[in-house]
């Protein structure tokens, strides 16, 4: 328990908000070989994909090459493994029904080799999205590798990494997690018998250059934030894009801890998710601000979400409501 100037009893649940976990990855490799800074970006969109849905069990991965410049680069070539050098345990006909980007390939059968070939790549950025299907439950956590040469006469050869946070397909029985990438925003929600996690997202519009509208939830019994005091209850987290505006989540503690109230109940933020340092060393997440008459996260806030309201539960416990913005490079969480 930790009080703060106001009195006001100010103790932190373990509810994480992962919201977007499209991220730039843990482990990024940037090169500064010779002239030029290059980088690339994996992520798999959403993070929890769940298997037997008849509509929302495609998702994508986005693998993005940036050129920083000022040369350009040559032979660009792009290989998809796991984090060991293995091809991805998703079955060859996981992609069957997609087309495929220019230049690139999907090999095996069993599992799946992924390379793109992007040849010359001046200044700038190619994006390459490659959408498959939930075929079985299955988990790995991407690696994407770009080898390129600066020049013919040059000589100069580098590879640069990035892998992408844990992906997962799961069961249609798995309450706990659940993902979906369909045509449309939607609402999505996961549980288990201490807590549940819902998200309401709207639909990305044509100009965010997506196959579908990506978003996951759940709850993470297993893990706890490491700079909160007092975390109590479990990790809820939610995974969409940002393009569309706010989404909002809710967090239901059906047994909050004595003396936890609708008047006291503070909420914290993990802004990598699952990674899990909360925002601004544990602080509570900040009331939502009306602007012009619509309810915002505070303007230069250093949060990515923001809190609507808490309330009691007709048969006892606490929802808390918030709104969260999708960060395209960045997840981010908040917990209660």
């Amino acid at each position: 328990m930790k009080f703060v100037a106001s009195s006001r009893v100010r103790l932190f649940g373990a509810l994480l908000l992962a919201v977007t976990l499209v991220v730039a990855a843990a482990l990024t490799a940037t090169s500064r070989a010779g002239s030029v800074r290059t980088s690339v970006v994996i992520t798999f969109s959403p993070h929890v994909l769940t298997v037997g849905q008849q509509v929302g069990q495609q998702g994508f991965l986005s693998i993005k090459f940036v050129n920083a410049g000022p040369s350009t680069v040559n032979h660009v070539f792009e290989r998809v493994t796991d984090t060991s050098g293995n091809p991805l345990p998703l079955p060859k006909s996981a992609f069957d029904g997609f087309t495929l980007p220019t230049g690139c390939l999907v090999t095996g059968t069993n599992t799946s080799l992924i390379t793109c070939d992007l040849g010359q790549v001046a200044q700038g950025t190619v994006r390459k999205v490659i959408s498959f299907s939930a075929s079985a439950p299955t988990a790995f956590t991407a690696r994407v590798s770009a080898s390129f040469d600066e020049g013919k006469q040059s000589g100069l050869t580098d590879t640069v990494v990035d892998d992408d946070f844990p992906f997962s397909i799961v069961s249609s029985t798995d309450q706990t997690r659940r993902g979906q990438c369909g045509p449309n925003g939607s609402t999505l929600m996961a549980l288990d018998s201490l807590q549940q996690t819902s998200i309401t997202y709207p639909t990305l519009p044509p100009s965010a250059l997506v196959p579908c509208t990506p978003a996951s939830a759940g709850v993470d019994s297993i893990n706890q934030p490491l700079n909160v005091t007092h975390p109590f209850g479990e990790i809820s987290f939610v995974d969409f894009l940002d393009g569309a505006g706010l989404a909002t989540v809710k967090v239901y503690f059906f047994s909050p801890p004595k003396g936890i109230t609708k008047k006291n109940l503070a909420l914290y933020e993990l802004p990598s998710y699952p990674l899990l340092t909360a925002t601004d060393g544990g602080a509570a997440v900040p009331p939502c601000v009306t602007v012009n008459g619509i309810l915002q996260i505070p303007p230069g806030s250093d949060f990515v979400s923001c809190v609507v309201s808490v309330d009691t539960l007709s048969g006892g416990g606490l929802v808390a409501t918030l709104l969260a913005r999708g960060v395209n490079d960045n997840g981010y969480g908040g917990a209660g």
